[in-house]
C-alpha cells in the first residue's frame, strides 16, 4: 500500500449519505483508494503512514465551472451594474491580456482553489489545453476542461446593448477545430475530462450549436454552455432571435437540452424552464458569489436541486465574487440560499457538503471516477484539522458538529493535505507541486502591466466604475 491514513474521521459521501465513519483507515494503491473502514477492521500496511487522529478526511472539492485565467483581474469587474459588467468593464482589460497573462492568472486561481482543497476544476478557458499542459498537469490538479467557442468579435465595447453581436463563422470554426484538438489530445489523460464549450446561445450561430448536438450525441461527449445567466444575454437573444424568445425555448429547438449538457447559472430562466431542464437531466453548475456580485441574484440551486436536477458549485471567476477559495464558497452558497428563500433550513450544511463533493462529480460527469471515498475510485481527497480556530471545537455526542463547521465556520486553513490521484499536492497547507511565492509574485508583475496599459481603453468604455476611479481617486 503507498499510503495508508489511520484514525481520521472520514466522510464518504456514499450511497446518497454523508457516510460517516468516526475512526477510519484509508488505504491508498497505485492513485487509487484501495481500503476504507473502520480501523478495527482494517489492518494494512502502507509506505507512507499518516496518524489521521484529530482530523476529518473527505472526498477532494469539485468546482465546476471556472475561469481562472481572469485571476490576473481580480478587483478589476466589481460593484457595476450587470448589463456593464462583461463589455464595458471585464472587457478592456481582458482584451489586454497576453496568452502567458491568462497562463499565470490561472496558476495562480489554481493554486486558490487546491489550498481550499479543490481536487477537480471544471476550467472553462480560449486555448485550454494550454492551461491543462502548463497549470493543471504540472500542479497535479483534475481538469474538466471545456475549450471556449466564441464567434463574436472581441471588438464590442462600441455596442449597445440591444445592437447583436456580429458573427463571425470562420471565429467559430477555429473554435470547434481547437475543440476537437482537445478531445485528441487528453481523452486518455487520466486527470483530464474533455468537454465541448460553445460558450453561450448568444455568442455562437445556430449551426455552431446543431453542429456540437450532433457530435456530442454521437461521441457521448458532454457539452459545458453558460445558459440564462441575466438581462445582457436575454436582451441578445431577443436582438438575434426575435421578441419574447429566451435562451431555454430556442436550445429546446435545437435538442440541446438533455443530460450531456451542463448549464451554468441559469439565473436568468423562469421556474417553469428549470422544471423542464431539471425533468430533462440537464446538470446545472450554480456560481452563487459570482452572480450575487454581477446580478445581485441568488443562483436558484436549492430549486433546482428540489425539482430533482443534479446541481454543482463553480467559483467562476476571480474579477466577479473575488476569487476561487471554495471553502469560502460553500458557506456562501449556503447562507445566500436561506437569505433568498427567507428560510433557514434551507440548503442545509452535509447538502452543501454532498453538492460540493460527490453531486459536483456528477454534475461534470465524472462521479464514476471522484466525488467519494470507496474503492476503486481515484484518491482524491483533503484532510483537515479539527483542531484549526476556525472549526474547533467538534463533538460527536449527542450528534456530530465537524459538518455544520465545516461549512459554517472553516477558513482554508483549516485544509492540512491534498491528494490528487493518491499525490500530495498540498502537505502542512503548502502547495508542493511548485512555487507558490513565484507564482503569486509573476501574478502581482502582470496584473500591473496590465492594468496600467488598459487604463485608457477602460476609462472610454466608461462604465461606472471609471466615472468613479476614472482619475485614479475614489
Amino acid at each position: 500500500m503507498d499510503i495508508v491514513i489511520r484514525n481520521t474521521h472520514a466522510l464518504t459521501m456514499r450511497g446518497g449519505a454523508l457516510g460517516s465513519i468516526e475512526s477510519a483507515t484509508i488505504g491508498v494503491d497505485d492513485g487509487d483508494i484501495d481500503v476504507i473502514g473502520p480501523a478495527d477492521e482494517v489492518d494494512v500496511v502502507g509506505d507512507r503512514e499518516i496518524d489521521g487522529r484529530g482530523t476529518v478526511t473527505l472526498p477532494g472539492f469539485v468546482d465546476v465551472h471556472a475561469h481562472t485565467g481572469l485571476t490576473l483581474l481580480r478587483g478589476g469587474a466589481q460593484d457595476v451594474p450587470e448589463i456593464e459588467w462583461m463589455n464595458q468593464t471585464l472587457g478592456p482589460f481582458a482584451e489586454a491580456m497576453t496568452e502567458e497573462d491568462a497562463v499565470s492568472g490561472a496558476r495562480l486561481g489554481v493554486l486558490e482553489a487546491v489550498r481550499s482543497g479543490v481536487t477537480t476544476v471544471g476550467e472553462y478557458a480560449a486555448d485550454v489545453a494550454r492551461l491543462v499542459e502548463e497549470v493543471y498537469l504540472p500542479l497535479g490538479v483534475g481538469v474538466a476542461a471545456a475549450e471556449t467557442i466564441n464567434a463574436v468579435d472581441s471588438d464590442r465595447g462600441s455596442l449597445g446593448p440591444d445592437d447583436p453581436y456580429p458573427m463571425d463563422d470562420d471565429l467559430a470554426e477555429a473554435g470547434l477545430e481547437r475543440n476537437e484538438a482537445l478531445f485528441d489530445q487528453f481523452d486518455r489523460t487520466e486527470l483530464v475530462t474533455p468537454m465541448y464549450g460553445p460558450q453561450a446561445l448568444d455568442m455562437v450561430p445556430t449551426w455552431l450549436v446543431e453542429e456540437v448536438r450532433d457530435r456530442s450525441r454521437s461521441r457521448g461527449r458532454s457539452i459545458h454552455m453558460h445558459v440564462a445567466q441575466g438581462e445582457r444575454e436575454q436582451r441578445q437573444i431577443e436582438a438575434q432571435y426575435g421578441d419574447d424568445r429566451t435562451t431555454i425555448g430556442v436550445l429546446s429547438e435545437l435538442g440541446v437540452l438533455n443530460d450531456r449538457l451542463l448549464a451554468a447559472h441559469l439565473h436568468g430562466a423562469s421556474r417553469a424552464e428549470r422544471r423542464s431542464l431539471a425533468d430533462a437531466g440537464v446538470r446545472m453548475a450554480a456560481n452563487p458569489s459570482s452572480i450575487v456580485a454581477i446580478d445581485g441574484i441568488v443562483p436558484p440551486i436549492v430549486e433546482y436541486r428540489d425539482a430533482g436536477g443534479t446541481a454543482g458549485i463553480g467559483t467562476d471567476q476571480a474579477p466577479g465574487p473575488g476569487g476561487h477559495d471554495f471553502v469560502r464558497e460553500l458557506r456562501t452558497a449556503a447562507l445566500v440560499s436561506k437569505a433568498d428563500r427567507t428560510d433557514p433550513t434551507a440548503f442545509p450544511a452535509w447538502e452543501a457538503l454532498r453538492v460540493a463533493t460527490i453531486e459536483g462529480a456528477a454534475a461534470l460527469g465524472i462521479d464514476d471516477r471522484v466525488g467519494s471515498l470507496e474503492r476503486g475510485k481515484r484518491a482524491d481527497l483533503l484532510v483537515c484539522d479539527l483542531s484549526h480556530p476556525s472549526i474547533a471545537p467538534t463533538v460527536t455526542d449527542p450528534f456530530e458538529t465537524v459538518v455544520p463547521n465545516l461549512i459554517y465556520g472553516a477558513t482554508s486553513e483549516a485544509i492540512s493535505n491534498v491528494f490528487v490521484d493518491g499525490t500530495p499536492v498540498v502537505e502542512d497547507r503548502t502547495l508542493v507541486t511548485a512555487d507558490s511565492e513565484a507564482i503569486v509574485s509573476d501574478a502581482q508583475e502582470r496584473a500591473e502591466r496590465v492594468f496600467e496599459e488598459a487604463g485608457d481603453a477602460w476609462r472610454a468604455a466608461g462604465s461606472r466604475l471609471a466615472g468613479r476611479f476614472g482619475d485614479g481617486t475614489p
